[in-house]
């Protein structure tokens, strides 16, 4: 019998590692949830294979890369 694992994927942002807020939709629709309460990822993009997968290959996890804050001096 075969039978086929559900890849988890999770979301890192800075130093904090969110869960998928909604598995069966597309990367750019969860970026658009995540915004909200993260809005330090509204100017990033992630595509599929950015995704890094675990060492036993039941999640995936997706890294925003975050844009450096500005200083003047």
């Amino acid at each position: 019998m075969i039978s086929a694992a559900t890849i988890v994927r999770k979301f890192k942002i800075g130093a904090a590692v969110i869960a998928d807020p909604a598995p069966t939709a597309s990367l750019e629709e969860v970026q658009r949830i995540l915004t909200q309460q993260f809005p330090m990822i509204r100017h990033t993009r992630l595509y599929d294979e950015d995704g890094v997968l675990s060492d036993d290959a039941t999640e995936i996890l997706y890294e925003f890369q975050l844009i450096p804050v500005k200083t003047k001096g």
